[in-house]
């Protein structure tokens, strides 16, 4: 009986050894399957933000250069090459000036796309209807309007300045994107970030002197979902 013992003993466990090694493997090949997932999909939303970024930085300045371009050609009382240039740039503007406005508030916020709406795209609008103004005016036999065209110009300046500003922007919310993408997360200790912290982290807490500077780096799959990512991105503040 004793050798039976020990024999069903030696039996069972092995079967639980097999069975709980496996059920472990499978449970940390999924949890990285899971992980590969996430990652991949926080990377394409990263080529996808810095591609965003190249065609509106490069759009902005296509139509503030044919607008410049236009108004000077104004200012010569001939302007017919600059005007076929800048027709062509404001087909494009206006045929994709909407998916901008959708792709900026699904990648960063809302206020991205309203800053695009308000402080750019309405600009333009403006100084495209004192264009279409002065070219009615010379077309129908009259001179450069001088006070029009320097009006025109201060307020290409002024596009200039917050297409420069929109620029910045949108290069350091990439950067940052990139760096939370490939190297983590921060994660301190502050009524925001609390609920992301571990157990353990917050009982390391309770050993440190200086609470108010603790922070740990996370891989950002481990954070917060991309779906919690999206709907902190469309949340209005």
């Amino acid at each position: 009986m004793t050798v039976w013992a020990a024999l069903l003993t030696t039996v069972i466990g092995a079967l639980l050894t097999a069975v709980l090694g496996n059920r472990l493997v499978q449970f940390w090949q999924q949890r990285n399957w899971l992980h590969q997932q996430q990652f991949s999909g926080l990377e394409k939303e990263y080529v996808a933000l810095k591609a965003l970024t190249d065609v509106l930085i490069r759009d902005c300045g296509g139509r503030l250069s044919a607008m410049r371009n236009l108004v000077a050609a104004l200012k010569r009382g001939s302007f017919r090459e600059e005007l076929d240039a800048y027709r062509l740039v404001l087909a494009t503007w206006n045929g994709s000036i909407h998916a901008h406005y959708a792709q900026l508030t699904f990648q960063l916020k809302w206020e991205s796309a309203t800053h695009l709406e308000h402080h750019i795209h309405e600009q333009f609008v403006v100084v495209g209807r004192m264009i279409e103004t002065e070219i009615r005016h010379q077309q129908s036999g009259g001179s450069a309007n001088t006070g029009r065209c320097g009006t025109m110009d201060h307020r290409l300046n002024g596009i200039a300045g917050e297409i420069a500003d929109f620029g910045r922007m949108l290069v350091r919310a990439t950067e940052e994107r990139r760096q939370e993408v490939f190297y983590g997360r921060k994660i301190s200790y502050s009524k925001s970030d609390i609920l992301r912290l571990r157990n353990s982290d917050l009982i390391k807490l309770l050993f440190e002197s200086d609470i108010d500077n603790f922070s740990v780096v996370r891989p950002t799959t481990d954070v917060v979902s991309p779906l919690g990512r999206r709907l902190e991105r469309l949340r209005v503040d």
